[in-house]
């Protein structure tokens, strides 16, 4: 949802008889000059307008909204200067709260607001693109663009600073596409990961990698024999008649359905290594081939 300005505030600039309109906060108030005169229809004698630069240039920004701190300063008036970074540099919902903040101090009024609209302390495009469909928000390097100005880049070109954010820019699009992507499952052909479609039983403290391999045999649903067995029939297919007599060789070893622990085994030494990653029938394939 876009950022409204409420009605009362509206009425109030129109009756500080402005010499340009405020039309969009967002762009209107970027360069200072039309909240200096705001602050000048208040405080005449200490606000002189003569000393700010009607412009839009990165250098007049920052002259005007200079003059504004030092006199916010003095005056002790409670706006914070993340508040007024954002609202020089155009961010989202920034300069709707200034005017909310200042109208609330200058004329001791609370004015409404609307509940549904929310911003972020980063004051991001993120509320606004939840409210959108999800095939309507934007994507990560529109993300990138949309929160990243240029005049950011210019008044502060910390190439460590700009890389953070941009990452957790990336990270905050990845979290969105992953909950889109379980909400919507069937549009997106989601298919679940191997480690999500293996049930693993986590291996006890007290129990050996031998004894937790026969135990899981002797369950039930699937023994070392019919591994063995399908795992034979696939070598038969694609390997020439010399090589049976060692497929023979190796079901023989497999067919009382449990594995000898002997530290000298090949076999043995690899269950240990990958006995949480594999199953059983893969290591017996992968070591007969």
């Amino acid at each position: 949802m876009v950022a409204r300005t409420p009605r009362e505030i509206l009425r109030w600039l129109e009756s500080l008889y402005l010499t340009y309109p405020v039309v969009i906060p967002r762009w209107d108030l970027a360069n200072g000059f039309a909240y200096g005169e705001i602050l000048h229809a208040y405080f005449c004698k200490e606000i002189n307008m003569l000393s700010f630069i009607n412009g839009r240039a990165v250098n007049a920004r920052l002259l005007n909204w200079a003059l504004i701190k030092q006199f916010l300063a003095k005056k002790k008036l409670p706006i914070s200067i993340h508040l007024i970074d954002a609202t020089l540099h155009g961010k989202d919902g920034a300069a709707e709260e200034l005017l909310e903040q200042t109208y609330q101090l200058l004329t001791n009024k609370q004015a409404f607001i609307d509940p549904p609209y929310g911003r972020d302390a980063e004051y991001s495009d993120h509320p606004y693109q939840q409210n959108l469909q999800y095939f309507e928000q934007a994507n990560t390097c529109k993300a990138i663009k949309n929160n990243t100005k240029i005049t950011e880049l210019i008044t502060d070109p910390s190439y460590a600073y700009h890389a953070k954010k941009c990452e957790a820019i990336i990270e905050q699009a990845q979290a969105d596409r992953q909950t889109i992507r379980a909400a919507h499952p069937q549009r997106f052909r989601a298919k679940r990961t191997l480690a999500e479609r293996c049930f693993r039983e986590p291996l006890q403290a007290d129990l050996s990698p031998q004894d937790w391999y026969t135990k899981s045999f002797d369950s039930g649903s699937r023994s070392a024999v019919s591994l063995s067995n399908k795992s034979t029939t696939k070598l038969q297919s694609r390997h020439t008649s010399a090589d049976l007599s060692k497929n023979a060789s190796t079901m023989q070893r497999y067919d009382e359905g449990r594995i000898e622990a002997n530290e000298d085994s090949s076999l043995y030494k690899e269950i240990i290594i990958r006995q949480h990653a594999v199953p059983l029938g893969d290591l017996i394939q992968t070591i007969e081939t």
